[in-house]
């Protein structure tokens, strides 16, 4: 019992700990962002009003995506997310997806909503940036160019479909440099890798 009670007092002192050591207050007031509520939850998203950046699919349909800022309740601490939207003539059902960028593959797990209307399948995919996938978002900032990045879907490990989408290397930027000023990275990242796992290769 006292094991239990020490382990429930040190995870209390760790979620404050995250709590402020981010500034959030200063984040929703950042003048090039709206902040609304996660439909469905209680989560405060603050996402950029340049946002979405528009894509392609390399089959009929569309692909857009969105790199903002969520605080989730349930974990006391804010992330970068990443938010990818499909939509296809035939449903996709991703698992996996992996972005090439910077000579390295980025290939996170992921859950997939799916959702049909008149005949099209529209496909939301969403995953928060981790200590172990921060360098993605900083890869993309790093670019000399504003490339592509090349998007690969997944389905059961399978090749489902391929897009590219082209997020400006200065919007990376200032989306990384603004959360790490702000604190986070201070959160203890690290234990969040296993919610959102991401496997890095070299190309």
């Amino acid at each position: 019992m006292k094991k239990l009670t020490a382990l429930l007092l040190a995870l209390l002192m760790m979620t404050s700990a995250a709590l402020a050591e981010f500034d959030l207050d200063e984040l929703c007031r950042t003048a090039d962002c709206e902040v609304r509520e996660e439909p469905g939850t209680v989560d405060t998203v603050v996402r950029p009003v340049n946002q979405p950046y528009w894509g392609e699919v390399d089959a009929e349909g569309d692909l857009c995506m969105f790199v903002d800022y969520i605080h989730k309740i349930d974990y006391e601490a804010t992330f970068l997310r990443v938010l990818l939207s499909i939509s296809t003539f035939d449903p996709v059902g991703v698992d996996q997806v992996a972005f090439t960028v910077g000579g390295k593959t980025y290939t996170f797990s992921v859950q997939g909503e799916m959702y049909e209307y008149d005949g099209i399948y529209m496909e939301d995919i969403a995953f928060c940036l981790t200590d172990a996938s921060l360098p993605f978002l900083k890869a993309i900032a790093q670019q000399k160019k504003d490339n592509p990045l090349e998007i690969t879907f997944l389905s059961y490990g399978e090749e489902a479909l391929t897009g590219r989408v082209i997020v400006p290397g200065a919007d990376a930027a200032l989306l990384y440099d603004r959360y790490i000023d702000l604190g986070g990275k201070k959160q203890e990242l690290k234990q969040y890798d296993e919610l959102w796992p991401c496997e890095i290769t070299k190309n």
